[in-house]
């Protein structure tokens, strides 16, 4: 008896095993128009799904969750031009099973207040849920007085809310008012904020985070960010401190890794350190280290984390290295840089290595876990393995052991890969 259930229990961890291996799936974009799904343990191909031409070549728009359900909206943002606003009212949907055209209000409305022309604006964002029952709405809805082709102010509301997978019956989530906002260079998206959401790759679940983002006549400000959690079907908003900037991704309010990029402007590419951060239980962490790493402030040369992706078990954080510059090509000085010869010779020694996948532990002082030279991350597979793009094929790296699981799967640009 005790041998058969010790023989139970083996095949029973096995099969634990062999299920998380199993549990992401993964997607690929092909062209003309086809997301391909592939097993994640053996890179068998399983199904083909036909998607927009569109969506290949502008994969950033192109959304897909666990269950297999896709999601593609033309790009939009305010202000509006008149002649993009019927392209952009059509978004394109899989269920998992069929495909359906949505409609979404995105609007432009002009009238006439006293001697100024009032332009009211509306530009809905779909997403993903990551429950498969719902998809959630985003919108920046402003009112904008003009004079003679010149901006003068603007009044902007922030606004969610969820729908079923048709788009109908609209649940509001939250909302936000902005407080009125002058235009002083006569462009209002140089000084005034509008709402820039952040979900998961999965869908929205239980947090997507909103950031107050002016474009900025020079380079962009971050104004606040609230971290929005569901409970009980309520969503409450809390105040993250400082703003975030570029986030890469999110377990919860409590574990966000978040880029700093260079302040550089005008022409120039490096002319501050770029950082990832990993804000984790009050604590901040330093995983990418610009300055620290390459010793480079004297060249217009920027390094910086593409991408980057937590662990499932947040022990590790994974990143993209690239940089701003290629090997053999000229580099010039820094603004206020001044000729060094050893540091220009390690530049372009690092230049060599890039792109490159490297990971880091989450711990005090972080430490680096493995670095792969000439890759590209897509992201965790498991705990202890991620799935990469190394000389243009799909491969999964055990970052505990350094073995390898090569595919035939060939893919030139990570953004058509996704690992759900």
């Amino acid at each position: 008896m005790m041998r058969t259930l010790t023989l139970t229990f083996c095949a029973l961890l096995l099969l634990g095993a062999s299920l998380a291996a199993q549990s992401k799936r993964l997607w690929v974009l092909r062209a003309p128009g086809q997301a391909v799904e592939y097993d994640a343990s053996t890179f068998a191909e399983k199904q083909t799904v036909k998607v927009p031409a569109e969506a290949v070549a502008s994969a950033q728009n192109f959304s897909v969750n666990h269950l297999g359900q896709m999601l593609f909206a033309a790009p939009v943002s305010l202000p509006l031009q008149e002649g993009e606003i019927a392209a952009e009212r059509r978004v394109w949907f899989w269920d998992g099973r069929t495909a359906t055209l949505l409609s979404r209000e995105v609007a432009r409305i002009t009238s006439t207040a006293g001697s100024n022309l009032a332009i009211t604006e509306s530009a809905p964002v779909p997403y993903l849920s990551a429950d498969g029952i719902h998809l959630y709405w985003f919108s920046n809805q402003s009112r904008r007085l003009q004079r003679d082709g010149v901006d003068l102010s603007t009044k902007t509301t922030w606004l969610s809310w969820r729908t079923d997978l048709a788009g109908a019956g609209r649940e509001d989530v939250a909302s936000m008012t902005l407080p009125d906002c002058s235009c002083p260079t006569g462009s209002c998206e140089e000084s005034c904020p509008y709402g820039e959401v952040w979900v998961p790759e999965d869908g929205v679940g239980k947090l997507f985070l909103l950031t107050q983002f002016v474009s900025g006549k020079t380079q962009p400000l971050y104004k606040a960010t609230s971290s929005y959690e569901e409970n009980a079907g309520k969503w409450t908003g809390t105040p993250l401190d400082p703003p975030l900037r570029r986030v890469l991704d999110a377990a919860n309010a409590s574990a966000i890794l978040e880029a700093i990029p260079d302040t550089a402007c005008c022409g120039w590419e490096n002319e501050s350190d770029d950082k990832t951060l990993l804000h984790r239980q009050g604590k901040t962490l330093t995983v990418f280290d610009e300055q620290a790493t390459y010793k480079n402030p004297d060249y217009d040369v920027s390094f910086y984390t593409e991408n980057g992706k937590l662990s499932p078990d947040l022990s590790s954080v994974a990143s993209t290295i690239v940089a701003t510059s290629q090997p053999n090509k000229p580099i010039q000085l820094a603004e206020q840089g001044q000729a060094n010869p050893e540091e220009s010779q390690r530049i372009r020694k690092a230049l060599l290595d890039l792109p490159a996948v490297e990971v880091k532990s989450v711990e005090e002082s972080p430490r680096r876990v493995a670095f792969l030279p000439h890759a590209m991350l897509v992201g965790w597979i498991s705990p202890k393995e991620i799935l990469i793009i190394e000389g243009q094929l799909l491969t999964a790296y055990n970052v505990a052991t350094g073995a390898r699981r090569k595919s035939n799967i060939r893919v030139d640009d990570a953004a058509h890969v996704f690992l759900r």
